[in-house]
């Protein structure tokens, strides 16, 4: 009877203690989650003030004014750096970049302030510094949905837009063999308007969607950050620097100079 008891108290007290380190543990995630919650919400939002169809300048060159860092559990920082030199190319003249460091899964920014939904453009230019896959996404808006186009995903092989009648970049129309190298600047640039998304790589137009009729939206588990903020720059596992970014309204009419 008393060794019955004595295992008895033996199991309630682990049951206790047990308890104990769950509420502690789903306590500080709370604190976490809710000190993250804060800084975002001290972040401005205003809205980006266009001029007719004039580039708007979304880096400074001088820090990380108008982006937020994402913060996703393992993300890596989200950084300026003055005078970013790539290892391959050591001679090369230092430049400011926004350096969107490796972490365990996604790491990236969000633009504070305030996206265009239709008829607008969004040109970056960036290199990935380390890490094999993609490094430089950009998430925004179409009208009220959203979508991500993703330059050299999938384990550095694939382009294309996520997500199309449901279907990853990988596996829907748009997709496409895309394979960039390291260290290596790149242009990539999106165009909105409200018959077509647009994709480029340099001067070659590899994404050309016809969206009439075609469920657009975002792949399970994306950042809330892009509905919140609409325009989102994100790296998976890989290291990303992004040297310039702009954004402009585009007359629905104007034909583009690019290569198809």
């Amino acid at each position: 009877m008393k060794n019955d008891l004595e295992k008895n108290m033996r199991n309630w007290t682990k049951i206790c203690l047990a308890a104990a380190l769950a509420v502690w543990t789903f306590a500080g995630l709370g604190i976490a989650d809710a000190g993250a919650q804060a800084r975002r919400a001290k972040v401005p939002y205003e809205y980006t003030a266009f001029e007719g169809t004039n580039w708007v300048t979304m880096f400074d060159g001088k820090s990380l004014t108008g982006w937020i860092p994402l913060e996703l559990g393992g993300s890596g920082p989200t950084e300026f750096e003055a005078d970013f030199v790539p290892d391959k190319t050591p001679d090369a003249k230092p430049t400011p970049i926004l350096r969107v460091n490796r972490g365990d899964m996604l790491s990236g920014m969000a633009w504070t302030n305030g996206p265009v939904r239709m008829n607008y453009e969004i040109e970056w230019e960036a290199m990935r510094v380390d890490g094999n896959d993609f490094f430089a996404a950009m998430s925004f808006p179409v009208k009220e949905d959203y979508v991500t186009f993703i330059p050299s995903g999938w384990g550095g092989s694939v382009g294309g837009i996520s997500s199309v009648d449901d279907h990853d970049a990988s596996e829907n129309e748009t997709s496409s063999f895309l394979s960039l190298d390291d260290q290596k600047w790149y242009k990539f640039k999106v165009r909105v308007t409200e018959k077509k998304i647009e994709c480029w790589v340099d001067e070659k137009r590899i994404v050309n969607l016809l969206t009439e009729g075609k469920k657009l939206g975002l792949r399970p588990g994306s950042p809330s950050e892009i509905k919140r903020y609409g325009i989102v720059c994100t790296a998976y596992r890989t290291t990303g620097a992004i040297r310039s970014i702009k954004m402009r309204k585009i007359d629905p009419g104007e034909k583009t100079a690019e290569k198809k």
